[in-house]
């Protein structure tokens, strides 16, 4: 029989999430998305020479970072399956009518408003514009 792990005794507190960060296609469309489509404020953009960092505010204090290498960044298929980052999930208060604008924009949606009623939760999955794929979820 194999011992059940024992809780380590941790030095760490973690409080919170400070940033997320992706490499991006198209900085103007990117921008443009996370910006006028989802709504975060864009703070502001560095140039770092071989790349450019443009922030954005996210709920509670935490910051999006885009790197933009000017067109230079690869864009390799990624699928649900594959080990890595899946999405990028965000609590809103009513996912069908998130939906109705999103399409009046032309954004993709990969899986229309549903609910999954073994996790509380109802959902909608779309693209950016670097196929990064986005969920906005609500509680039923």
């Amino acid at each position: 029989m194999v011992d059940p792990p024992k809780k380590l005794e941790s030095f760490l507190d973690i409080t919170g999430i400070e940033h997320i960060a992706i490499n991006i296609r198209d900085g103007k469309k990117s921008r443009d998305f996370y910006n006028r489509i989802l709504g975060f404020p864009q703070l502001k953009t560095v140039d770092h020479g071989d790349c450019e960092i443009t922030y954005f505010s996210l709920p509670n204090g935490a910051r999006l970072e885009m790197f933009d290498y000017h067109g230079s960044n690869r864009s390799p298929e990624h699928h649900d399956k594959d080990a890595g980052l899946r999405h990028l999930a965000f609590q809103v208060t009513d996912v069908a009518a998130h939906e109705a604008l999103l399409r009046s924009q032309g954004i993709e949606i990969t899986l229309p408003t549903c609910d999954l009623p073994d996790l509380n939760a109802r959902v909608l999955l779309f693209k950016d514009p670097n196929g990064i794929t986005i969920e906005f979820c609500e509680d039923l």
